[in-house]
């Protein structure tokens, strides 16, 4: 599992609106295949590490860091490939709040017969994903600051914001979007549920930007430390609206 949540970390920032995850297989002790979600957010990580075993994948254990998709959107549902595949058992880090999955990835697998462990590697698996576990709850993405002046995304989060002669841009590891979420002399909570709409779960602003100004005083709750892996998640713990890295 550990090794699952650092695939899943080294995809963080560039797989919005998808949360980053990791994943591998292991059979007779040994991996034999692993995988983590792409640039874009598909394909998922079960179906790459899957896709990589091939006929090995039957009788083997997956560990993944986050429940299995059950739905059917761009792709199938990953539970049902993992059943495909004769995957014996299934260890998973932590459900997925996502509205469409949210334990029903696990019924699934479960109905089928599948051996299910849940939890081990949780509190990290929730750090790792920090950003699209307070967009799901939030509807708006989780947002840093950052004590160096940058021109682009810092790695592990999906986003910039920067203010500049009133106008507000936003700067990703997938390029520029200011033209579909742009605004100017918009409140940035208006300005962060517009990005949340957007599939953004994390951003950066500089700790001297204006912008900070115009968030609502009420939500500025006491920063944490930005934490990798073994720090306790804003999704298991009052989360503050940002943090300080």
């Amino acid at each position: 599992m550990q090794h699952a949540l650092t695939l899943a970390m080294q995809m963080r920032g560039h797989v919005w609106p998808n949360p980053p995850v990791g994943c591998v297989i292991v059979r007779d002790g040994l991996v034999i295949s692993e995988g983590a979600t792409q640039s874009g957010g598909r394909p998922h990580a079960e179906r790459v590490a899957l896709d990589r075993a091939g006929a090995a994948a039957k009788g083997a254990t997956l560990y993944v860091t986050l429940e299995p998709c059950c739905h059917w959107g761009k792709t199938p549902p990953c539970a049902d490939a993992i059943i495909r595949a004769g995957i014996a058992r299934v260890v998973c880090a932590i459900q997925d709040p996502e509205p469409r999955v949210n334990g029903g990835g696990f019924r699934v697998l479960r109905n089928a017969g599948v051996d299910l462990t849940i939890g081990p590697g949780a509190a990290d698996a929730a750090s790792v994903m920090s950003g699209f576990f307070w967009r799901m709850r939030h509807s708006e993405p989780e947002v840093t600051v950052v004590s160096e002046v940058l021109d682009a995304a810092p790695h592990g989060l999906d986003a910039l914001m920067l203010t500049s002669r009133g106008s507000i841009r936003v700067l990703t590891h997938r390029g520029d979007v200011t033209k579909d979420i742009q605004t100017r002399q918009t409140p940035s909570p208006c300005l962060l549920a517009r990005m949340g709409a957007f599939g953004l779960t994390s951003a950066a602003v500089h700790r001297d930007d204006p912008i900070l100004d115009e968030f609502s005083p009420i939500r500025r709750l006491r920063a944490k430390s930005a934490g990798g892996l073994g720090a306790v998640a804003a999704a298991e713990s009052p989360a503050p609206f940002w943090k300080e890295q």
